[in-house]
């Protein structure tokens, strides 16, 4: 029905959510693979999906000048489309479906903002009724009237040389492969890398910093961990501060490492350790065990997919209360250091890494 068709992708920010709708795409083009797809992507999220064979371009969204807008539209209509598929659901995603010229524009039930008078159809299953991927592919299943049946494919594709220069971060030998041996330099022989992302955007997201301190201190004492923390430039000197906690060694690449080398990073390690965050979110695209602390979000709709992951949650009454702010942060402050070591510690031994 879609083969050879031109189809729009319209799934932007942030950046979970835009790995969270890759298993969506692959279905689309598992079935079309004739069909082409375009995917609209903010620009600091776009280099991640330089090596995905899965799109035929990405549309990079820039929208902080007119100039910047007009020159997206001009691309966005620079191709005739046929299709566009709004996995946002907000009014600017189904205002960017409608303006790419797509007669059909479809999202999920659900959708915000009165994005709805924008869309031709509405399918799959409604908003936050199941996990986020799951949702996603629901869309693609009822435009394509065919089931994924599990088939859930979140892998996003990486080059060599980017795994390479992720090596090169922690001074990792060329054959070092899933978290284990074959380390030089920082990271010592048989020792596993610890990736730990200890930020979020919401403040209510972020576990205390002497927790993730301690935690990382028991990880390398128990578990044989070398533990490396990443972040934001603006994040530095909050890693600095846990690391100052600590007393053992850990290196800090906040803010050295771009959107591709992180993904690189997570690729090589052993165990990501996360609160809600992208890093958690690249954890399930690059088949890397995660450990999500979790508490003011709802880890059944965007918690870490798959087998390789682990919620730690206090199961607060008031969880998921999904704000920013929050003052008590009772359902991250009950969480302790030796809940979250005894639950990561033995999702190690489960997962036959320890």
């Amino acid at each position: 029905m879609l083969e050879g068709k031109n189809i729009l992708i319209v799934k932007y920010s942030s950046l979970g959510d835009v790995i969270n709708g890759v298993p969506a795409v692959r279905f689309l083009r598992k079935n079309c693979p004739d069909a082409k797809i375009r995917w609209v992507i903010k620009k600091e999220y776009s280099p991640l999906f330089r090596d995905c064979g899965f799109i035929d371009e990405i549309v990079e969204y820039r929208g902080n000048s007119l100039s910047e807008i007009s020159g997206f539209l001009k691309r966005l209509r620079s191709v005739k489309t046929d299709i566009a598929i709004d996995l946002q659901g907000l009014l600017k995603s189904s205002v960017i479906a409608y303006l790419s010229g797509a007669v059909e524009r479809v999202c999920y039930p659900g959708s915000r903002e009165m994005s709805g008078i924008f869309y031709t159809k509405k399918l799959g299953k409604a908003r936050r009724t199941s996990h986020a991927v799951v949702e996603n592919v629901s869309v693609v299943e009822g435009l394509l009237n065919n089931k994924a049946s599990g088939d859930y494919d979140t892998a996003i594709d990486l080059s060599d040389e980017t795994v390479c220069e992720a090596m090169g971060l922690i001074k990792v030998t060329p054959f070092y492969k899933g978290g284990l041996g074959g380390i030089k330099g920082f990271a010592k022989e048989g020792r596993l890398l610890v990736v730990v992302s200890p930020t979020s955007r919401w403040r209510s997201k972020m576990w205390p910093a002497d927790r993730f301190a301690a935690l990382s201190d028991k990880l390398h004492d128990s578990a044989g961990a070398d533990v490396v923390f990443t972040g934001t430039a603006n994040d530095a000197a909050y890693v600095d501060g846990i690391r100052r906690m600590m007393k053992r060694p850990s290196l800090n690449l906040a803010g050295k490492t771009d959107i591709r080398t992180l993904a690189g990073l997570i690729k090589i390690a052993g165990l990501v350790v996360s609160c809600d965050s992208g890093a958690m979110h690249l954890s399930s695209a690059m088949d890397t065990p995660v450990a999500a602390i979790f508490g003011p979000t709802d880890a059944g709709y965007t918690g870490p997919f798959g087998k390789k992951s682990i919620v730690i949650s206090a199961g607060a009454e008031c969880s998921p209360c999904r704000e920013r702010d929050c003052d008590a942060a009772e359902c991250m402050g009950k969480i302790t250091v030796e809940e979250a070591f005894e639950k990561i510690y033995g999702f190690l031994k489960g997962m036959g890494i320890k």
